[in-house]
C-alpha cells in the first residue's frame, strides 16, 4: 500500500510540474494503471475499470488523458500486432515480447539492451531519442498448445 500511495504522490508532482490540474478522474486513471500494470491494460479496459467509480466518465476522456499520460512520460504505449494499444507504466527501460496466440505481453528486462547504439544509417536526416525492441512470437503455453494440435 505504501508503494502505491508514494507512486501517487509522485504521479501528483508530476501533474502539476506539467501545469496540470489533478482531477479524480485523471487520479482515477492512473490508479487503474497501478493496479493493472502487469496486464499491459488497453484504453478500454482502463474504461471500465474507472466508470465502475464514475459512471458519467467518456472514453474519449479515457484516450486523451492516456495520450496526455504518455507525452508526460508516466505510460508506455505498446501496440501489439496491429491492434489496439495497451500502456505500460514502465519503471525502469526494458522491452517487450508480445504472443501472437493469447496476445500476453511479457516485460523484458535485460541490462546488455542499454549497450545497444543507435542505426548509423541516415543519422543526419533524424534525431533519435529513444528506441524500443518489441519480439513477437508465441508464449510457452500456446506453443504448447499449438504442438499437441498438430
Amino acid at each position: 500500500m505504501r508503494d502505491a500511495e508514494t507512486k501517487i504522490t509522485a504521479f501528483v508532482e508530476k501533474c502539476r510540474e506539467h501545469g496540470l490540474s489533478v482531477t479524480h478522474q485523471r487520479l482515477a486513471i492512473y490508479e487503474a494503471l497501478l493496479e493493472t500494470r502487469t496486464t499491459h491494460p488497453s484504453a478500454e479496459t482502463i474504461y471500465k475499470r474507472v466508470r465502475r467509480r464514475y459512471p458519467t466518465v467518456s472514453f474519449n476522456t479515457i484516450y486523451k488523458n492516456l495520450e496526455m499520460l504518455e507525452a508526460m512520460g508516466v505510460v508506455q504505449k505498446v501496440n501489439i500486432l496491429h491492434q489496439g494499444a495497451r500502456y505500460d507504466m514502465p519503471e525502469q527501460p526494458h522491452h517487450h515480447f508480445i504472443c501472437r496466440g493469447c496476445e500476453k505481453i511479457i516485460d523484458i528486462f535485460d541490462p546488455s539492451f542499454r549497450e545497444l547504439r543507435k542505426p548509423a544509417v541516415g543519422e543526419s536526416d533524424y534525431h533519435i531519442d529513444e528506441w524500443i525492441i518489441q519480439w513477437t512470437g508465441l508464449c510457452a503455453q500456446c506453443s504448447a498448445a499449438q504442438a499437441g494440435s498438430a
